[in-house]
């Protein structure tokens, strides 16, 4: 990978989840902490409450990135790096983790 594509590859890391802390964001971190504590997925209630719109073009966006070679862990590393306030809610939860991971990998994998 050259300069220049390692370079590309880290913005469009940094731009989706920005988008993606936006939506945290509006949901409220402490909805989220709780649905966390519960064990409840917060990718899969953040799809429920999406139009069927906003679904395709989520599904649009991270296909796109995953064609980039920006992998779900990736992703969820930098939505924690700019919102430090997830951090302790991932810590110790790495089955909680994995299984957002696979969340989000379903739904992009789900015929539409």
């Amino acid at each position: 990978m050259t300069f220049a594509s390692r370079v590309a590859h880290h913005f469009v890391v940094i731009r989706a989840a920005r988008e993606f802390k936006q939506e945290i964001e509006k949901a409220g971190l402490d909805n989220l902490k709780i649905l966390a504590e519960a064990g409840r997925s917060i990718v899969g209630t953040y799809l429920q409450g999406c139009s069927p719109q906003e679904k395709k073009r989520r599904k649009q966006e991270l296909n796109a990135l995953l064609g980039m070679g920006v992998t779900p862990d990736m992703l969820l590393d930098e939505v924690v790096r700019q919102l430090p306030e997830l951090a302790p809610m991932m810590e110790g939860k790495d089955d909680y983790k994995r299984s957002e991971i696979r969340n989000l990998e379903r739904f992009v994998k789900e015929e539409t």
